[in-house]
């Protein structure tokens, strides 16, 4: 059996509310890290509403030690918490959303791992337009690559389903998102729970990105763990060998039955399948 071609990991949230999509719910990352390493994963998402939440030089010790690679920042809980948005029709709630992701961006240069832009990208209200939100995005993108550029540092921007936001819904919307920009500093992240609601089919997205696909969350049909819904994880697993994907599957799902079950659950799952389709 060949080795597999891709990390599996976990979303670990710092202080989220209850109800949100997070496997695992902590107080303590590192009693997290060992946990997950106790049970064979490769890589954490780090989901946190500040970066001051994270001592920066500790984390990267502490996982090389392990050793455990830290996949991702997510960063939603600005959003949801604070307000905060880079396209919000407030310029200083703009620039109040601009500069917590520059500090983000510092943690994940030191981290080696991207930062998430999910809903922080925020919606289009009902007396906006297309062109005025998008236009708030594509400055905001383009001060905030530019900050990546300088600190070597990499942005996602997350496809995310139409009953959470209306803008920027699919792969393809990011990727023409991204054209707009012009830096190969921000990348495509793709979610298997949202790609259900919008996509066409699992493949063709996947190959629309090739080498622009920076992260991607795994979770089933029903926003539970991979193997506890319809979703055939077969093709996607497929498309991202195909276009050289290497970094982690990352599961992102509800705590159910509780998150800790849900997070081995999925690793086994994803495990057999990635084992049955790379063999020699």
């Amino acid at each position: 059996m060949n080795a597999s071609p891709f990390l599996i990991g976990a979303t670990v949230a710092m202080g989220a509310p209850a109800g949100s999509p997070f496997p695992i719910v902590t107080s303590d990352f590192y009693q997290s890290i060992d946990w997950l390493c106790k049970k064979g994963f490769d890589s954490i998402e780090l989901h946190i509403r500040t970066p001051e939440q994270v001592d920066g030089p500790r984390m990267k010790d502490y996982c090389a030690k392990k050793p455990i690679q830290i996949s991702s920042i997510g960063t939603g809980m600005a959003y949801g918490m604070e307000g905060l948005s880079i396209t919000s029709s407030d310029p200083s709630v703009r620039e109040a959303a601009i500069q917590r992701l520059k500090g983000q961006l510092d943690l994940g240069a030191l981290l080696g791992c991207p930062v998430i832009i999910g809903s922080m990208r925020g919606r289009i209200g009902s007396s906006q337009t297309f062109e005025q939100v998008d236009a708030w995005m594509v400055d905001s993108m383009r001060e905030l690559a530019d900050y990546a550029e300088k600190v070597d540092g990499e942005l996602v921007i997350e496809a995310i389903d139409r009953f959470e936001t209306n803008y920027l819904k699919t792969a393809d919307d990011v990727l023409g998102l991204i054209d707009r920009v012009g830096s190969d500093r921000v990348l495509v992240h793709l979610d298997t729970f949202h790609m259900n609601l919008e996509e066409r089919d699992w493949r063709t997205p996947i190959l629309h990105c090739g080498k622009k696909l920076g992260h991607v969350h795994v979770a089933d049909n029903t926003r539970y763990y991979p193997g506890w819904g319809l979703i055939d994880f077969r093709p996607i697993l497929s498309a991202l060998s195909e276009i050289g994907y290497q970094r982690s599957l990352t599961i992102e799902c509800f705590p159910v039955p509780d998150g800790y079950t849900a997070a081995e659950r999925g690793l086994r799952h994803l495990r057999a399948l990635i084992e049955a389709s790379f063999k020699d």
